[in-house]
C-alpha cells in the first residue's frame, strides 16, 4: 500500500508538471489520462525494469503532450523537463536527509518512502514553477524554437540519460550515501549547466529579436514617410496649378462655351479630383497613432492593401499615446488581423480594409473590418490551429492570435460576421480584466 502511495505521488509529480511549464490548463480527461496511464505503466514496469521503467512513461506523456500541442520538439522537452527536475529534487532530499537527519537510503526507502516521495513533488513543483517563466519566454519566441528547438531537445534528452545511467550504475553498486553524494553534486552541476546555457540562448535570441524588429520598424516607417512625402508632393503640385486651372475654366465662362467647358472639366478636371480620393490621401490620420510601433505595422500593411488593389482605410480620431499591452504582442495581434484582412479581402468583387483605433475612457480599441466571400467558414473553425482556407501548413495567424489574447489579462478579442462584412474588434483595458474571447456572428 505505502508502495502505491509513493508511486502515486510520484506519477503525479510528472504529470502536474508538465501544465505547470507549459503555463495551460490541460483539462481534467487528459490530466486523469496521463495520471491513470503513467501510474499503470509504473506499476507494470517497476518490478522488472527499476528506475528505468520511467523512461517508458517518458514516452507515454510525450505522446499525450503532442496530442494536445501538435508540436514534437516542444512536446518531448516539455515531458522530459519534469523527469529531470523529479531526479534533481530526489537526490537534493536524499542528501538533505542524510547530512540533516542521519537518515541513509535505506531508511528513506523503508520507513520515510511517502515523506521523502512527497518532498521530491513538492521540490519540483517548486522547481516547475522557477523554469516555467523561462520555459515560457523560449515557447513565445518562436525563432527560438525554429533555431535552437533541436539544440534544446538534444540537450534535455543527453542530459536525462545522464541521470539515469548513473541511477543505473548506482544500483548494479548498490545506493551508498557516498554514491548518493557523488550523484547529486554530479546531477546538481548539469542541471544548473542546462539553465546557464538556455539563458545564454535566450539572451542571444531576444537581442538578434529586438535587432530585427527595430530594422522592421525603420523599413516600416521609411515606407510610411515616403507615402507621406508623395501626398505631401502631390498637395503641392495641385496647390501651385489650381489657380491656373481656374483661370483656364474663367475663359470657357466668359466666352459661354458650355461644351468644351463640360469637355475640358470632364478630361481635365475630374481625373484630378479622383487622384485627391486616391488611397494615398486615406492614410492621412495615421498622425494620431504616436506609437511608433503600432503606427509601422499598421503604414506597412494597409499600404500592400492599396498595392493589391484593395479600398483600405484608417481612422484614428484622437492621438493614441499609450496601450497597455507589450509592443511587440500589440504588433503581432494587428498584424495577424491585417493579414488575415487582406488576404480574405483580395479575393472580393468588392475588396475593402477598413481599420479605426479608438480611444476609450478605460481603453483602446483596434477595429479591423474586412469584406468577405460568402462561403466563409464557422468562427469557431477559423480559430482552430492548422485550419486554412488557403492551402496546407496554414491557419496559424488567427489561432496565434487567440493564443495571445488568452495569456493577456487586459485584452479581449470579439469576432463577428455582419453584412458580408468580417469584423474583429481587438480591446487593450488601461488596467487588467478578466480575459475573454467571444465569437458571434
Amino acid at each position: 500500500m505505502i508502495t502505491f502511495i509513493a508511486s502515486l505521488i510520484q506519477m503525479a509529480t510528472f504529470c502536474f508538471s508538465i501544465p505547470i511549464l507549459m503555463k495551460r490548463r490541460i483539462g481534467l480527461g487528459l490530466s486523469l489520462i496521463m495520471l491513470a496511464g503513467s501510474l499503470t505503466i509504473g506499476l507494470a514496469l517497476l518490478p522488472l525494469m527499476g528506475a528505468m521503467s520511467s523512461l517508458v512513461i517518458l514516452v507515454f506523456l510525450i505522446g499525450c503532450v503532442y496530442y494536445m500541442s501538435r508540436r514534437w520538439l516542444l512536446s518531448i522537452i516539455v515531458a522530459v523537463i519534469p523527469m529531470i527536475l523529479v531526479v534533481v529534487s530526489d537526490y537534493v532530499i536524499a542528501l538533505f536527509a542524510q547530512q540533516v537527519f542521519d537518515l541513509s537510503n535505506a531508511d528513506m526507502q523503508d520507513k520515510y518512502l511517502v515523506s521523502g516521495v512527497t518532498g521530491i513533488m513538492l521540490l519540483t513543483f517548486a522547481l516547475s514553477y522557477l523554469g516555467r517563466y523561462l520555459f515560457g519566454t523560449m515557447r513565445d519566441h518562436e525563432p527560438f524554437f525554429r533555431r535552437y528547438g533541436a539544440l534544446l531537445t538534444a540537450m534535455v534528452i543527453i542530459t536525462l540519460l545522464i541521470f539515469y545511467l548513473n541511477i543505473w550504475i548506482g544500483q548494479q553498486q548498490g545506493f551508498s550515501n557516498e554514491n548518493i553524494r557523488a550523484n547529486s553534486i554530479l546531477f546538481l552541476f548539469y542541471f544548473i549547466l542546462l539553465v546557464v546555457v538556455c539563458v545564454v540562448l535566450i539572451r542571444i535570441m531576444m537581442k538578434e529579436t529586438n535587432l530585427q524588429n527595430k530594422q522592421v520598424q525603420y523599413e516600416r516607417l521609411t515606407e510610411y514617410t515616403e507615402n507621406l512625402e508623395q501626398l505631401y508632393m502631390d498637395m503641392q503640385k495641385f496647390r501651385h496649378d489650381y489657380i491656373n486651372i481656374l483661370l483656364t475654366m474663367s475663359e470657357y465662362i466668359r466666352s459661354g462655351d458650355m461644351e468644351r467647358l463640360e469637355r475640358y472639366f470632364n478630361d481635365r478636371i475630374m481625373p484630378i479630383s479622383q487622384g485627391m480620393q486616391s488611397n494615398n490621401y486615406k492614410l492621412g490620420t495615421l498622425h494620431n497613432v504616436k506609437l511608433q510601433e503600432l503606427k509601422g505595422i499598421l503604414s506597412s500593411k494597409l499600404i500592400k492593401a492599396q498595392e493589391l488593389k484593395i479600398d483600405a482605410v484608417i481612422e484614428v480620431v484622437e492621438p493614441i499615446e499609450q496601450v497597455s499591452m507589450d509592443s511587440v504582442q500589440l504588433c503581432r495581434c494587428v498584424g495577424i488581423l491585417l493579414d488575415n484582412a487582406i488576404e480574405e479581402a483580395v479575393h472580393c468583387e468588392t475588396p475593402s480594409v477598413r481599420v479605426a483605433v479608438i480611444k476609450r475612457d478605460q481603453s483602446v480599441l483596434i477595429a479591423v473590418t474586412n469584406s468577405c466571400r460568402s462561403d466563409t467558414p464557422e468562427l469557431y473553425r477559423i480559430f482552430e490551429r492548422g485550419f486554412s482556407t488557403k492551402g496546407t501548413n496554414r491557419g496559424l495567424g488567427l489561432s496565434n492570435l487567440k493564443e495571445i489574447v488568452a495569456k493577456s489579462e487586459s485584452t479581449t478579442l470579439d469576432t463577428q460576421i455582419l453584412n458580408g462584412e468580417f469584423i474583429q474588434l481587438l480591446e487593450v483595458y488601461g488596467s487588467p480584466v478578466t480575459t475573454k474571447s467571444r465569437m458571434t456572428g
